[in-house]
C-alpha cells in the first residue's frame, strides 16, 4: 500500500469541502447575527486556516506534525463552541473573559517572561534585546492589571478555559457533545508530540525504524485519516454552532454539512477496514 494512493483522494476531497464551505457561508461576519462576532469571527476563519494547513501537512505524508497542528484545532474549536453556547448572558460573560480578562492576563504574564529573558541576556550575551522590549509594560499599567487579578481570580478563569473543562460544560448542556469527550485523551497523548518528551519522540523514531519495512506506511495511512477524521468532525461543530446564531437561511450550508457527515463516516470506516486487515 503507497501512503499517497490511498491518503490523496481523502484530502483532495477534504480540502473541497473546506474551500466549499468557506465560501457558502461568506461573508462571514453577520450585523443581524448580532454581539460577540468581532472575536468568533475571526476565530473561524483562523480555524478554518489551519485546516488548510494540516490538509497540506498530511499531503506531504507529515502525519506526526499535523498531529500536532491537530491538537491547537480541537482546542480553537472548543474555544469557539464554548462561545457560542449560553444564554445571552453567558455569551457575555465568556466574552469580556476571552477578550478582556484573559488578553489582560496574557498581556502581564508576557511582561514578565519578556522582563526575565532581557536579564537572561544580558547576562549571557550581547545580542539585543529589542524583540522583547515591545511586550514591557509600564508600572502604572503593571501595578493596575496585578491588582485587578488577583491568583484566585486568574485561577478561576484560567480553568474554567481549559480544554476539558470547556468540554465537560458544553457536553453538560448538549449531548451532540458527549462523544467529544472521547477527545480529551487523545488531546493529552498530542502533548508529547508537542513538547518532544521521550514519549512523543520514541514514537516518532519507531515511525522511522519501521518505515523500511513493507507495508509500513499502512500505519501512517491510518494515522492520516484518524487526523483528517478529526479535522472534519472539528468543521462540522463549528458549522452547526454557526448556524444555530445565524439568522440568515443557508441551505447550501446545511446540505453541504451533511454531505461532510458522511464523508467524515466513510474516512472512519475505511480506517476501521484497514485496522481490521492488518492488525492481528
Amino acid at each position: 500500500m503507497i501512503y499517497l494512493d490511498i491518503a490523496y483522494a481523502y484530502i483532495q476531497k477534504a480540502d473541497e469541502y473546506l474551500k466549499g464551505l468557506i465560501y457558502a457561508v461568506a461573508p462571514i461576519y453577520k450585523p443581524e447575527n448580532g454581539d460577540y462576532q468581532d472575536v468568533t469571527v475571526p476565530l473561524f476563519t483562523t480555524l478554518h486556516s489551519t485546516s488548510e494547513s494540516i490538509l497540506i501537512l498530511l499531503l506531504h505524508g507529515g502525519v506526526f506534525d499535523a498531529d500536532v497542528l491537530l491538537r491547537t484545532l480541537m482546542e480553537g474549536t472548543i474555544k469557539y463552541c464554548f462561545l457560542m453556547n449560553g444564554s445571552e448572558q453567558d455569551r457575555k460573560e465568556k466574552y469580556e473573559e476571552y477578550k478582556v480578562m484573559l488578553y489582560e492576563m496574557a498581556k502581564l504574564e508576557d511582561h514578565f517572561k519578556s522582563t526575565e529573558a532581557i536579564e537572561i541576556i544580558k547576562k549571557y550575551s550581547k545580542n539585543s534585546t529589542k524583540p522583547f522590549e515591545q511586550d514591557i509594560l509600564d508600572e502604572l499599567t503593571v501595578s493596575a492589571l496585578n491588582s485587578k487579578y488577583s491568583s484566585k481570580i486568574k485561577n478561576k478563569i484560567k480553568s474554567r478555559w481549559t480544554y476539558k473543562n470547556m468540554l465537560k460544560e458544553l457536553a453538560e448542556n448538549d449531548s451532540n457533545y458527549e462523544a467529544q469527550l472521547g477527545t480529551l485523551t487523545t488531546y493529552s497523548m498530542m502533548s508529547h508530540f508537542c513538547h518532544f518528551d521521550w514519549n512523543g519522540v520514541f514514537s516518532r523514531q519507531c515511525q522511522i525504524e519501521d518505515s523500511q519495512e513493507k507495508d509500513a506506511n499502512i500505519w501512517d495511512t491510518l494515522h492520516c485519516l484518524r487526523v483528517l477524521s478529526n479535522v472534519m468532525s472539528m468543521e462540522l461543530f463549528r458549522i452547526a454552532e454557526y448556524l444555530k446564531k445565524c439568522k440568515v437561511p443557508l441551505p447550501n450550508v446545511e446540505k453541504m454539512a451533511l454531505e461532510i457527515l458522511d464523508f467524515v463516516l466513510q474516512i472512519d470506516e475505511y480506517n476501521n477496514k484497514i485496522i481490521e486487515e492488518n492488525v492481528k
